[in-house]
């Protein structure tokens, strides 16, 4: 798409999973292969941000978080500063059931500031739409250590859409799984992907 390129974050601890959150299976492929395929239906060909080697796999650049362990920050830090686009779509591997028409819905939102869902008085960062205009206030961010995201987005002109007005499913679409237990219930439910 003229004006974004994507990147999956896949550079976290895992700590919550007990292994590489992006490789664990859900409905017969690893969590990032469903970003990837969703992806795929709007032909965009995503990076990954991530250190393992299994992400190879794939057959999409791979890269390493350009400063590591400081968390979603340094992902949008290492994807604005690799980008080559005035846009990023940044999505989290955690996500697997974005709808390639809700990202479209989204993509659609794009303008000069960050565009990012809410759900009831919580923001959903990703997936998001961050201009790489604001790589410097990300670098100043890191180089303060001020790493709350939701904090950062909200010190930045933004846009913030309600995810029921992109998404007819988004209590689904927009689960992140953190522990293994929580891909359990969606396991079964094959209608959101």
């Amino acid at each position: 798409m003229d004006g974004l390129s994507a990147f999956i974050l896949a550079g976290g601890k895992s700590s919550r999973m007990g292994a590489e959150k992006g490789l664990i299976p859900f409905r017969g492929k690893p969590l990032i292969q469903h970003l990837i395929a969703t992806l795929a239906e709007l032909e965009i060909k995503p990076v990954i941000i991530g250190h393992h080697p299994e992400y190879h796999q794939f057959e999409i650049s791979v890269i390493g978080d350009l400063i590591p362990d400081k968390g979603p920050m340094g992902g949008i830090f290492t994807a604005l500063s690799h980008n080559v686009s005035s846009h990023a779509l940044i999505l989290s591997c955690d996500s697997p059931l974005i709808q390639s028409g809700t990202l479209k819905k989204l993509i659609t939102m794009k303008s000069n500031s960050i565009v990012v869902g809410q759900r009831e008085e919580r923001i959903n960062p990703f997936p998001g739409i961050y201009p790489t205009s604001i790589l410097p206030q990300v670098k100043r961010c890191l180089e303060e250590n001020k790493l709350k995201l939701q904090a950062f987005i909200l010190e930045q002109a933004h846009q913030i859409i309600p995810l029921d007005q992109i998404s007819s499913q988004p209590e689904a679409e927009f689960t992140n799984f953190n522990f293994p237990s929580d891909l359990l219930p969606w396991e079964e439910h094959k209608e959101n992907k």
